[in-house]
């Protein structure tokens, strides 16, 4: 069950027309989640939420960090509720101006599609009327050892790749053939080609995703919505060993 938390420190600016609730403060043992909500019942006031780990406890403190992202209506103070010395108790935050650094973080936790779009067209608080989505299926690739046990070290696992693009487009067959137009110029077909490999593997997706992504900007400009690559994977069967006789039990330890 989630209680009301504590937190040491409070701050609140907003970024591309949205509320950044930000809080720092230490949770008592490992495992706990942390979370900002809004009180629906009372405007522009949030409260700090947390629920304890279950089962095995480590007490170890650890120091935490949380953030929360909520629209913004222009006011310049809100209300964060949390426990002090064991009693609930509204604290005043006003909000300040952000930032070079903390734009910068929060710009780097964003794809770039998302970033422009919400850099484009954040304010408007009416979503368009025309938008659609496309799913397309580039591929797989076989890493071997990463499915890997004691008795069966080489066991590979197969990684399925799908591209997800959302652009204010009337149909998906109009985003595909963006996409198609893409793959065309060579930059994002050579980077898909380097990804499907044990090698290219290994240096994760972020390099497709940023010559996809910069590609589908270049086309569609502030239409595009988002640009995400997801990978499905599941462990390949391979030959497992069998035993042909139980251990009956441990040998009994020399004494010296």
């Amino acid at each position: 069950m989630s209680k009301l938390g504590h937190l040491d420190r409070m701050d609140a600016f907003e970024f591309a027309h949205y509320l950044c609730l930000t809080g720092v403060g230490s949770n008592p043992t490992l495992g706990w989640t942390n979370w900002f909500a809004p009180i629906r019942a009372v405007p522009n006031t949030y409260e700090f939420r947390q629920e304890p780990p279950a089962g095995i406890v480590l007490e170890v403190p650890m120091p935490l960090h949380v953030m929360g992202i909520f629209d913004s209506n222009g006011v310049r103070e809100i209300v964060v509720r949390h426990v002090v010395k064991g009693k609930p108790t509204d604290i005043r935050v006003p909000l300040r101006p952000i930032s070079r650094l903390e734009e910068k973080e929060i710009s780097g936790l964003m794809s770039s599609s998302a970033l422009a779009y919400l850099r484009n067209r954040g304010a408007d608080r009416i979503l368009p009327s025309i938008g659609s989505s496309f799913t397309m299926r580039l591929g797989s690739v076989d890493i071997p050892f990463a499915c890997g046990r004691w008795n069966d070290p080489p066991r590979p696992r197969r990684y399925d790749v799908r591209l997800n693009v959302d652009a204010l487009l009337p149909g998906p067959s109009d985003i595909e053939l963006a996409v198609l137009e893409c793959f065309a110029r060579g930059a994002s077909a050579a980077a898909l080609a380097a990804l499907l490999t044990p090698a290219g593997w290994a240096n994760g997706m972020g390099d497709f995703q940023h010559a996809i992504e910069s590609a589908l900007l270049d086309q569609l400009g502030d239409k595009l919505v988002n640009v995400s690559v997801t990978a499905w994977s599941r462990c390949l069967e391979g030959a497992v060993p069998h035993f042909t006789a139980q251990l009956e039990g441990l040998p009994a330890p020399s004494v010296g």
